[in-house]
């Protein structure tokens, strides 16, 4: 095989992978709304031209069975057959097989495949008009398939990590190049010349096109743009003093032109949440024809743009919370109607940016939690002591303790009370945190907050003592003096600051970094006030120097592990400084402290 025909194929298959993720969609769109003719036509478009992509390079096996699909939907087209469930669950069976064809061929240019089983039944099914669908449900269809069985999906409940890879049986194809779609950029427009105005066919702006680039190339891109952010910051502390101001106009210049390199290189990696939304659509398809109920997904965001990595690592999670929700949080047809509510359930997922962090919300109108229920499950599992006192929101939390599962007995689906406690430890090492919202008879809503990036993050510089230390200005709400704001100790729980009739418990963080042992009272000290937890809190620093923009480096092997520290980053002077995750200290701090007041135990830091 010739290089630039083997070149064409890889190229073929790399759009077929997008093809078949939207004509999946417009199946799944078809089943809610069967009598859309643009819907029909666009599926019988995208059909046509997967086929004809397909024999144009030379693969014969997805053109030839793409072929008999496209008579199936012509039919479909024509009005001669009727898109309900049963069809529809034929057709999002076929782009199965085609994935796996195409799967396979990215691995594989000389794979062979069998179809000869799935174009019977689509041939029958044209025969008798849409009848033979039913009559080969009985024995093939009748039993949708249980969400383990999606092809290239496992999922939580089985096994104690998350693992998207495939079955030994069906191997996850490896993708002929790791690529990442370039998003497009609307071109500026182009004065044309010699061209009266108002003739056809004249363009007054230049094609709008795409291209797909290397994810390792724009990941150099991205790491050289650090360093350059890195080195203007270095040369900026240089003409700080204004000898030159001819000079530090320059350096200014180039810090606005590295400002828009930087944000127009880190664009590079993001993606829309829209191909995870549409797996997950599908998955509460099959999910709730396996148990036997109605429910019916509202999506809202797909279009929100994320990292290209945060979007692999979240995939996974959410695909247990979406299960979760089916399967634990909307309750069977036949309850549902006998306490009020409509016969369809319904499962929402959003993702949207809120204050600089990325948001997903997981929500159903089932059941909701019961705290007292929980807690009972808890100790007869051995989770929790018996007679242990909680809040709601303390026992609301508990399902995302080891072992913990409000199934007694396990399912395909669930059970094993491994799923939620994945899903919690994951999220945090994204440096993120999930909440649960939940009123019994009225649902439960799970909220995932993430940082939009890892890359590149606003910080605040704080000083302790003679070192500094780097605070991600998304946790920051505002800071106060605390020489003229009213502080006070309290037995048992240490200071409080009065901030506006609230009552805010005080941290010194010199005293948690190992900085100083003595008291910040009658220093010029800043309580920098953090809400990114249940309840806000105050955090005591020797100064702030200032907000900058900061490279997140990762850490060394020896200290990957260390508690309350993200990375690290190179500060103006080239000096390196910590990037800390105050939640993390905060909580160990109150651990350690084991009913001391905030701030009597030290938790050294090295800087």
């Amino acid at each position: 095989m010739e290089d630039f025909e083997i070149e064409l194929k890889k190229t073929f298959l790399e759009e077929a992978t997008q093809l078949i993720e939207d004509v999946e969609q417009c199946f799944l769109d078809l089943e809610n709304n069967p009598s859309d003719p643009a819907m029909i036509s666009k599926i019988f478009r995208l059909a046509h031209n997967l086929k004809g992509s397909a024999n144009g390079v030379g693969i014969t096996a997805v053109g030839e069975f793409t072929h008999h699909l496209e008579s199936l939907l012509l039919m479909i087209k024509n009005g001669e057959i009727i898109p309900d469930q049963l069809m529809v669950g034929l057709l999002l069976r076929s782009t199965d097989h085609i994935g796996k064809m195409i799967a396979r061929l990215k691995i594989d240019l000389n794979s062979e495949f069998d179809s000869r089983e799935l174009i019977a039944e689509i041939e029958a099914t044209m025969a008798n008009k849409g009848v033979a669908a039913a009559a080969v449900a009985n024995k093939k269809i009748e039993k949708p398939k249980a969400p383990d069985e999606i092809p290239g999906l496992h999922l939580f409940d089985d096994a104690d990590t998350f693992s998207p890879e495939p079955a030994a049986a069906d191997p996850a194809p490896k993708p002929v190049a790791n690529v990442v779609p370039i998003q497009k950029i609307e071109p500026k427009p182009v004065a044309s010349k010699g061209v009266a105005p108002g003739q056809k066919g004249a363009q007054t702006q230049q094609a709008d096109e795409g291209i797909r680039v290397s994810l390792v190339r724009v990941e150099k891109l991205i790491d050289f743009v650090g360093e350059i952010v890195i080195l203007h910051s270095v040369l900026r502390d240089q003409v700080s003093d204004g000898k030159n101001p001819a000079l530090r106009r320059v350096v200014d210049q180039i810090g606005k032109v590295t400002k828009e390199v930087q944000d127009l290189s880190m664009s590079l990696r993001m993606v829309p949440a829209k191909p995870v939304f549409q797996k997950l659509q599908r998955i509460v398809r099959d999910t709730s024809n396996a148990l036997n109920k109605d429910i019916k997904l509202n999506m809202i965001g797909a279009d929100t743009e994320l990292d290209k990595t945060v979007l692999e690592r979240i995939s996974d999670p959410l695909v247990h919370l979406i299960r979760n929700s089916c399967d634990h949080g909307v309750e069977a047809t036949a309850d549902r109607v006998a306490r009020g509510k409509s016969a369809q359930g319904t499962v929402k997922l959003a993702a949207y940016r809120q204050s600089g962090k990325l948001i997903f919300e997981v929500g159903d109108d089932g059941g909701g939690l019961n705290p007292e229920k929980l807690i009972k499950i808890a100790v007869s599992k051995g989770v929790i002591p018996e007679g242990t006192q909680m809040s709601d929101k303390d026992a609301m939390n508990l399902i995302f303790a080891p072992g913990f599962s409000t199934k007694d007995q396990v399912t395909d689906i669930s059970g094993r009370g491994v799923g939620m406690d994945v899903v919690r430890t994951n999220i945090e090492l994204m440096q993120g945190q999930i909440t649960i919202d939940s009123e019994i008879g009225k649902g439960t809503t799970f909220k995932i907050m993430l940082p939009l990036t890892l890359a590149i993050i606003d910080g605040m510089v704080i000083r302790l003592k003679e070192d500094r230390f780097v605070l991600p200005l998304s946790q920051v709400h505002e800071t106060v003096r605390l020489a003229s704001a009213e502080v006070k100790s309290t037995v048992g729980l240490g200071d409080i600051l009065l901030l506006r009739g609230e009552n805010i418990p005080v941290y010194d963080l010199g005293v948690m970094m190992g900085r100083r042992s003595e008291s910040y009272r009658g220093t010029e000290a800043i309580a920098i006030i953090i809400r990114t937890m249940e309840k806000p809190y105050a955090v005591v620093v020797d100064d702030i120097i200032g907000r900058f923009q900061v490279v997140t480096k990762q850490l060394g092997v020896e200290v990957q592990s260390l508690k309350g520290v993200s990375g690290s980053t190179i500060l103006g002077d080239g000096k390196p400084a910590l990037i800390i995750e105050m939640d993390d200290l905060v909580k160990m701090q109150n651990k350690h402290a084991q009913g001391a007041s905030p701030g009597s135990s030290t938790l050294k830091v090295a800087s």
